[in-house]
């Protein structure tokens, strides 16, 4: 009794685990479609935002707005690697309506050999400039030791993160959302963004070790508990 019970315990725990990582494997298809989709929107204007703010929240859909930076709030993210190298993102307001900016992950540059705590020298066009991005999420938030104090904040600013309550102190109109900059380097930046690509096979792989740990569970208790004793059983007879 006891090793029936233990072994119809694996099995409904095992094969509820395999259901669990196919229903993850569903879910990261189904976000990769999404994402997908977004990219191949029609690209939103500054037209478009104006009449429907709402369209911040389409995360992944390509934009391209007209606006002016404001190069004295940029921050230079820290820790953050590219193939390989340490280096920078750097994130710039850009004024893209009265009273309205969007903080823009304009692109990557290399930490500085000798001094890491040195920011690398950009450009930043003055006046009316056309950027082309996509729609982003709030930023990863990366383990960091303590957060910056903001009294004694060097220029630029060089911190390892950077949440929607800092972006709003550090300008005075209204945050409506991030994007990244696409396109060719420039300005001293890098633009070849990583493709986000959400893959299955992992999950799917484990769903098929807890199904196969499944059923050697059943297949063992099936083979010792009821063949084997049968067939001893006959051979005796």
């Amino acid at each position: 009794m006891i090793v029936a019970v233990a072994a119809l315990a694996g099995v409904l725990i095992t094969f509820n685990l395999g259901l669990w990582q196919l229903s993850r494997a569903q879910e990261k298809l189904s976000l990769q479609a999404s994402i997908e989709a977004q990219a191949l929107q029609v690209t939103l204007t500054t037209k478009d935002l104006q009449q429907d703010p709402s369209l911040w929240q389409s995360i992944h859909r390509p934009v391209q707005l007209q606006g002016q930076w404001l190069p004295d709030s940029t921050v230079y993210l820290d820790n953050r690697s590219h193939l390989g190298q340490p280096g920078f993102w750097v994130m710039t307001p850009l004024r893209w309506a009265p009273g309205q900016v969007v903080w823009v992950q304009r692109g990557w540059v290399q930490r500085d050999r000798v001094d890491a705590l040195k920011a690398p020298v950009i450009e930043t066009p003055s006046g009316m400039v056309t950027v082309n991005g996509r729609v982003a999420a709030t930023l990863s938030h990366m383990v960091e030791l303590a957060p910056p104090d903001p009294a004694n904040q060097s220029r630029p600013r060089i911190q390892a993160n950077l949440d929607p309550a800092q972006m709003q102190a550090l300008v005075t109109d209204n945050v409506s959302g991030i994007m990244v900059q696409t396109g060719e380097a420039s300005e001293g930046l890098r633009r070849d963004w990583p493709v986000v690509a959400l893959s299955a096979d992992k999950n799917k792989g484990y769903a098929f070790q807890w199904f196969a740990l499944c059923a050697l569970i059943a297949g063992l208790y099936l083979w010792f508990q009821w063949i084997q004793p049968l067939t001893y059983a006959k051979q005796k007879h």
